[in-house]
């Protein structure tokens, strides 16, 4: 069995293609030395939000936690919410120290549950009663052939 954590968070502020390559480069060197494997999913935001972050953390439960102080301890977003977390039989992006994809708002449309994930309403929402199918919606979004 391989532990896992799927949380949610917001970008402290406005994020370009270099600030995300940075934390991607950071993310898989700190992943690779602690046979963390995942993937990363940033939508643009809207509506004043400066962006939103989901991630799929895989791997070893002390591992899984201490990472988790780690990130949850980063500046560079906030309101983080842990979505899932637990047990499975295997990893599901076992390839990848951490798969990424930054989408914009959009191409969530088709996943109704997490379709405003670059919203604040979201974000409210995971606050209150959570989002159930976090990881099978990360991994059919990973998996979905691009429109």
């Amino acid at each position: 069995m391989i532990s896992y954590l799927v949380y949610v968070s917001q970008a402290a502020t406005e994020l370009n293609g270099e600030a995300l390559e940075a934390i991607l480069a950071e993310s898989r060197a700190y992943n690779s030395r602690n046979d963390v494997t995942g993937v990363l999913l940033f939508v643009a935001g809207r509506d004043g939000n400066h962006g939103s972050f989901m991630q799929l953390l895989e791997g070893d439960q002390e591992k899984i936690d201490s990472l988790r102080r780690r990130i949850f301890a980063d500046p560079r977003h906030h309101t983080k919410i842990v979505l899932e977390k637990g047990t499975k039989p295997s990893r599901d992006f076992s390839d990848w120290s951490m798969a990424f994809k930054s989408v914009a708002p959009s191409d969530l449309a088709s996943h109704t549950q997490f379709a405003d994930l670059a919203a604040t309403e979201f974000i409210e929402r995971c606050q209150a009663s959570g989002a159930p199918g976090a990881l099978k919606f990360l991994c059919d979004f990973w998996n979905a052939e691009p429109s």
